[in-house]
């Protein structure tokens, strides 16, 4: 019922910061390993973090094309992310069935 699995993971992410990217990325990890398991998660626990591109983009920008000249910054980052995730396996977790049969009469006061 209850799985421990390691798995490895690319994320990306983009912001005007060098933190921001990397949260960005590290963000978006929950919800790459929510899609592909279907189970409960527990925790993730990150095991290792690697660097696999890393870049920082420049450029200027100006108002209507020609007025206050600005120099913008935003970075992109791609890791590679090693993972440890407990989860609880719903496949393996025994629900009873239990069926109620009311009459039409108690079914309507029931609604209320």
């Amino acid at each position: 019922m209850f799985q421990v699995m390691e798995k490895s993971i690319i994320v990306s992410g983009t912001a005007e910061t060098k933190a921001g990217a990397f949260q960005n990325a590290l963000s978006q990890m929950k919800k790459n390993i929510a899609k592909e398991i279907p189970d409960i998660l527990l925790q993730i626990e990150p095991q290792d973090v690697e660097v696999l591109k890393a870049t920082e983009h420049t450029y200027r920008e100006r108002f209507l094309g020609l007025l206050f000249p600005r120099t913008r910054t935003r970075y992109d980052i791609t890791i590679r992310v090693d993972v440890k995730i407990r989860a609880v396996m719903l496949s393996e977790v025994p629900f009873e069935q239990q069926t109620e049969a009311l009459p039409p009469l108690q079914r309507i006061l029931r609604m209320r």
